[in-house]
């Protein structure tokens, strides 16, 4: 994230990005054009070499020939440093849309306010935006090897593979690259060129020879042809130094026959050829990658570093410019490395110098990011903390916190806790991976040594990003009431820190406010979120807001609102991001929450699985437990009692690590309501016991200032659902009486649902009929108009009698076709309905026949056991057969106990 602030930064970033010239002395190479000539249609073409080959030159021939026919070129010559998703799509949607501007403008929000570039997502953007230019495109990607991240090379992947038909990617490499070659191979997309086809010939490196001024005799080209193998950078490193100092062919032959040694011996040799002047200022050039003529002064002293680059380019010691201004330059990768080999060894203290001095320059020109690599190389730790200290909370504000848990590596922990922006990223590593107790010692630790530095009137910036990540901390152990004491601290100082931060603390304010039924307060600091939200780019905290405001709704009872900004949030946002991005796992939970509720049970627990078992930067552990109770309720309708259970244990554990009782309280009333609806016949004395082993009291104490006290609401609806087990309906319908008072007004909508609901069933069964229907059509009416199905399922079979009744009674189609459709996705409706058949069609005696057969009798055995002829058993059978719809023994009894027949 270099900050464009002086020219030089936005030329050496064009530099990168900018097609380079084919040097003038370039050789055409015959094998080259042939396998072009023979494959127009490669949509990768893919230079594979050794270092100095000539890939570079030749993708750039190729580029020019490409542009002089109109078509559009995108060149980026890659780093190491570009190995990071930010970094490497930040450069590639410039290039893409320099060429055709706007292309990839919607990609771009991708890599603003995101924790972690979602790789796919991006692609499928810039995919997207290809599709819809008609215009033929190169894009060329030189040094592909220094690319590892297999996300990025996934990616690339699926770009070659969905690209129109216009596109072509061409690759320079060292090494063949982790990318899907076989395949392309396989569908005639792919054209290689390697070392065979980029050799010199013989004659070609004559006739390069010749270029140079230099005539060998046949025997001495022999030699040197011999030696090189048409190595074009081995080569060109003979030509300099023939030209300098002859050599006979026994000496030539000294060169060795290894390519790497001939390499290492010829610039070795063609160095140290060199006056010691310019031995020494190559040496001190070779620490930077990329060198202007002020970088130039500055590393070795002088005052004329322009002149001095353009006389080392006139002397073709591999000085590359990286521009048609020549502001850049850059050393040939092989030469670089050989000079800084050379200084490491020969001359530590130097290199280290000489690497602090281009930090410092770079730092001057604003360039962090290069001025930080070069802090790395320097083995100067402090320096390297003090630079990422410095740049720590723009990378903070746009969401690139990557890049600081990197650089974080190579910083003892003793230099690091002297810098906040260190310490911060050590907290954030601590909080994701939820280890709260030890990430908020850190922070409290760190807030305090900065308390007596806070600046005259507020906060400094450095201060609000640790409330910022306290507040992340305070929602993952359930400490609503901190959140909104910091929110309110961010509040008072709107607009005078990084809006990044602001919009964080907003954020969990209001979900704070959410989570404690205070919905006016919750709304004030989300539209003050939303104000704030404009002046950031990325979508990552526009998506969180969104998700707030579902939630606000779904407290409310408010269902079909929820479920509306639901689908609103999935076309407008969700798109932007990964499938499984951990971004999506909050919107994910909640899109569940509303599903559930509707009965909309598809995927729903594949996909309350994966956001569950992942984490992301905010994890509110009320939204995990809601997650969790919903996947068990679940798991309970689709007749899955074990998983259920299983689910309901492990909330019960996450409640206990984090001192959240009141989600315990719900994962035990919602297990004593799994044990109610079992068939067991001791079901409601293990109920009972159940309860009474919580201490309800003890859970419910530390909830008394709020309003709404969610322990004692658990222990009083399942105390209600204990009475109507027992039979004590007018018990039960008086602590529905007590538990209306806890419920708030226009709030807790679902909750009153519920009440009613269970209120009418005990005036059903008390006998106030008249009454139970009224109670149970608004019920249904409230149910109708939101679209909530599961909350009648839930308490079970004598609800569905109930709808029964109710259903030849009423008479207004609308609601008698909910209660038909209510009905109809009742679990186990289906063998329901079958049994019911079969009552009316089996006869006691075939039930008996069924029976015995299950045992394994055969059928003269079955007419022994009751009394009839061979025949008339078979009579039987064929019947059973008939009616159960099998076709023989083996599948009646399997029909039969599906069916619950053999009891």
């Amino acid at each position: 994230m270099d900050v464009v602030l002086d020219p030089a930064v936005g030329s050496l970033l064009r530099s990168k990005l900018t097609l380079p010239q084919a040097p003038i002395e370039h050789l055409a190479r015959p094998q080259v054009q042939a396998a072009l000539a023979a494959h127009p249609y490669a949509r990768v073409l893919l230079f594979s070499a050794p270092a100095g080959f000539g890939k570079t030159t030749e993708l750039a021939v190729i580029a020019e020939r490409q542009r002089q026919a109109g078509h559009a070129v995108a060149w980026l010559s890659l780093g190491s440093e570009d190995d990071d998703p930010s970094r490497f799509f930040q450069q590639l949607i410039k290039v893409l849309g320099a060429e055709i501007p706007g292309l990839g403008a919607n990609a771009q929000a991708f890599l603003l306010n995101t924790m972690r570039v979602p790789v796919a997502a991006v692609m499928e953007s810039l995919l997207a935006n290809l599709c819809q230019h008609e215009q033929p495109l190169l894009l060329v990607l030189d040094d592909l090897h220094l690319l590892q991240d297999s996300e990025l090379l996934a990616a690339l992947n699926r770009l070659v593979g969905l690209a129109p038909a216009g596109f072509t990617l061409a690759i320079g490499s060292r090494a063949q690259p982790a990318l899907s070659l076989a395949t392309w191979r396989a569908k005639e997309l792919l054209l290689e060129i390697g070392p065979q086809e980029l050799r010199l010939s013989k004659a070609e490196t004559r006739d390069y020879l010749e270029r140079s001024g230099l005539q060998l005799d046949e025997r001495a080209l022999d030699t040197l042809y011999g030696q090189t193998e048409g190595w074009m950078i081995g080569v060109h490193l003979a030509a300099l130094l023939l030209r300098h100092q002859p050599q006979t062919p026994e000496q030539i032959a000294r060169f060795g026959s290894d390519q790497v040694a001939v390499g290492n011996n010829l610039l070795r040799t063609v160095f140290e050829q060199l006056p010691a002047e310019m031995q020494g200022v190559l040496l001190a050039l070779g620490v930077a990658r990329q060198l202007s003529g002020d970088l130039a002064n500055a590393l070795t002293g002088r005052q004329d570093g322009q002149a001095l680059l353009e006389q080392l380019e006139s002397m073709q010691l591999f000085l590359l410019p990286l521009d048609r201004e020549r502001q850049w330059y850059r050393f040939h990768n092989l030469f670089a490395d050989f000079l800084h080999a050379r200084l490491k060894e020969r001359d530590p203290e130097r290199f280290s110098q000489l690497h602090f001095n281009a930090s410092l320059w770079f730092t001057n020109h604003h360039m962090q990011n290069l001025a930080i690599e070069h802090a790395c190389l320097a083995d100067d730790p402090e320096m390297l903390a003090a630079l990422i200290d410095g740049c720590g909370l723009e990378l903070i504000n746009r969401g690139q916190l990557s890049l600081i848990y990197r650089w974080r590596q190579q910083v003892p922990d003793e230099i690091a806790q002297r810098y906040p922006v260190l310490v911060l990223a050590d907290v954030w590593t601590q909080a994701a991976t939820l280890s709260l107790p030890e990430a908020n010692r850190m922070l409290d630790e760190q807030l305090e040594r900065w308390s007596s530095k806070k600046p005259e009137g507020g906060l400094s910036d450095k201060a609000l990003a640790a409330l910022a990540i306290k507040s992340v901390l305070a929602m993952q152990k359930d400490d609503l009431e901190s959140c909104v004491s910091l929110a309110r601290r961010a509040e008072g100082q709107l607009g005078q820190h990084a809006a990044f931060l602001e919009v964080a603390m907003l954020l969990l304010g209001a979900l704070a406010h959410v989570m404690l039924a205070q919905p006016e307060q919750a709304r004030r600091l989300l539209a003050l979120a939303q104000q704030r939200k404009h002046f950031l780019e990325g979508r990552y905290l526009d998506m969180q807001l969104a998700n707030v405001e579902i939630l606000l709704h779904l407290e409310q009872g408010q269902v079909k609102q929820a479920q509306l900004l639901s689908e609103q949030l999935h076309a407008r946002v969700l798109p932007w991001f990964g499938e499984r991005s951990r971004a999506l796992v909050l919107p994910t939970i909640t899109e569940s929450l509303i599903a559930y509720q509707q009965a909309r049970l598809e995927d729903i627990e594949a996909r309350l699985r994966w956001a569950l078992a992942t984490v992301d930067v905010i994890n509110p552990i009320d939204l995990y437990a809601q997650g969790m109770l919903s996947l068990a309720r679940s798991q309970r309708l689709l007749d899955k009692p074990k998983e259920a259970l299983a689910s309901l244990v492990l909330m019960q554990n996450l409640a206990a690590r984090n001192q959240s009782w009141r989600f315990y309280a719900q994962a035990v009333g919602e297990e004593i309501a799994l044990i109610l609806q079992e068939p067991a016949t001791d079901r409601l004395k293990r109920a009972e016991q159940r309860f009474s082993s919580v201490e309800w009291s003890k859970l419910a104490a530390g909830y008394q200032r709020m309003s709404f006290n969610p322990v004692l609401w658990v222990q009083g609806v399942t105390r209600v659902r204990l009475q109507q087990a027992r039979g004590h309906y007018s018990e039960a319908l008086h602590e529905i009486t007590q538990l209306r008072g806890l419920l708030q007004n226009g709030w807790h909508g679902l909750q009153r649902l519920r009440l009613d609901l269970l209120a009418a069933l005990s005036y059903q069964r008390l006998g106030y009929q008249e009454r139970a229907q009224s109670l149970l059509v608004q019920c249904l009416i409230t149910a109708e108009r939101e679209g909530v199905r599961n909350l009648f399922i839930e308490e079970g079979e004598a609800i569905r009698q109930l709808l029964q009744q109710l259903e030849a009674a009423e008479r207004q189609p609308a609601l008698q076709s909910f209660i038909r459709g209510l009905l109809g996705i009742w679990p186990g409706q289906a063998a329901r309905k079958s049994l019911d058949a079969l009552d009316e069609g089996l006869t006691e005696r075939e039930r008996e026949v069924v029976c015995l057969a299950a045992r394994g009798m055969s059928n003269e055995e079955i007419g022994q056991q009751l009394a009839l002829a061979l025949g008339t058993v078979k009579w039987h059978l064929h019947n059973i057969y008939e009616k159960l719809k099998v076709r023989n023994r083996t599948q009646a009894i399997r029909r039969a106990r599906e069916l619950n027949l053999l009891a």
